[in-house]
């Protein structure tokens, strides 16, 4: 290889191989996905896988960031930004193989692959094979970029007549490549050249991942007690907010209370006062002609002093027997 790009190369070639950052030579992936602008049929990027088993895309590149292309892998100059990169794929596809179909509504074959320009990127032709019922010979035509009308992500469309006299480049059933395998990741480790006593120790990982889990266990029960404690402390001090609250509260009802028995007990004073505006009061409660007893404390009745058994015999008063006196009372001898 003369230049840092071969002649023309195909996308089966391209994926799989490794891509390599040119300032830091540290790996961005294998090749797992090919950009192509379906208008302009121009590779415009290459995204990179970050391996493991569900082989995410990591990183995109534009292709205008390939330095070079060797037999193991691509080299990489990663400068762009990601903002940069989104920006011109957005209109590109990640394109592989499609169902062809022609313009009459014919499924014809399936694209397999395309060879391309390496220095440019410009797809030079499409490869597909062609359908048992399309009526072309088992193998391998090429496809025009010119005749492409469009291009989805499951499905490419081109002109019935193109199809129809595409050229044979291969005949009979040509078996497709075969990827490389995966790199494992024990690839890497030279085990034949590293030193025993380098080897790490799994009961070493086990130890400190139990430690490490003790202390994120204990770092959950300090944040739990404190919030516990703050939790506790909140609420005792909302318990006297509303102690205070229900006490001045209550002082005021009784406050209230006090000031309204106050007014009742005035006017209550002022309705007695005036019902007994006019009684008499004073020296004027006592009448002069009412004759008064003087009675001494000492003075003891005879009956007082030694009381009967029984009392005395007393005859009954006769209606004829009275007195001169005209008071009224009976007589009594």
């Amino acid at each position: 290889m003369d230049g840092p790009f071969p002649q023309g190369m195909h996308r089966s070639e391209l994926l799989n191989r490794l891509a390599i950052n040119l300032d830091t030579a540290e790996e961005f992936g294998p090749i797992a996905e090919v950009w192509v602008n379906s208008r302009t049929h121009q590779v415009q990027g290459i995204g990179c896988s970050a391996g493991g088993l569900l082989q995410r895309q990591s990183r995109r590149f534009l292709w205008s960031q390939i330095g070079s292309i060797g037999r193991d892998g691509v080299v990489v100059k990663a400068g762009a930004q990601i903002e940069t990169i989104d920006e011109h794929l957005q209109d590109c596809l990640p394109l592989g193989v499609v169902e062809l179909w022609s313009d009459h509504g014919d499924r014809v074959g399936q694209l397999t692959d395309y060879r391309f320009d390496p220095a440019t990127g410009n797809i030079l032709q499409y490869l597909f094979m062609p359908e048992e019922t399309s009526g072309l010979a088992p193998g391998l035509y090429a496809l025009d970029p010119v005749v492409v009308i469009s291009t989805g992500r499951r499905r490419m469309m081109a002109e019935e007549g193109a199809l129809r006299s595409a050229p044979l480049i291969q005949a009979g059933v040509p078996r497709p490549p075969e990827p490389p395998a995966p790199r494992s990741p024990f690839e890497r480790i030279p085990l034949d050249r590293l030193p025993l006593d380098r080897v790490p120790d799994p009961r070493q990982g086990w130890d400190a991942a139990v430690k490490t889990t003790r202390q994120a266990q204990q770092q959950v029960s300090d944040r739990l007690q404190e919030q516990r404690q703050k939790l506790g402390t909140e609420a005792q001090e909302r318990r006297h907010k509303l102690q205070a609250e229900a006490q001045d509260r209550l002082g005021g009802l009784l406050g209230n209370v006090k000031k309204r028995t106050r007014h009742l007990r005035n006017q209550l004073r002022e309705a007695v006062t005036d019902a007994t505006a006019g009684l008499p009061s004073g020296p004027n409660l006592r009448d002069d002609k009412m004759p008064t007893i003087d009675v001494d404390a000492m003075e003891l009745w005879p009956e007082d002093e030694f009381p009967p058994e029984r009392p005395p015999y007393r005859p009954p008063i006769r209606p004829d027997s009275r007195d001169d006196r005209n008071d009224g009372r009976p007589y009594r001898p």
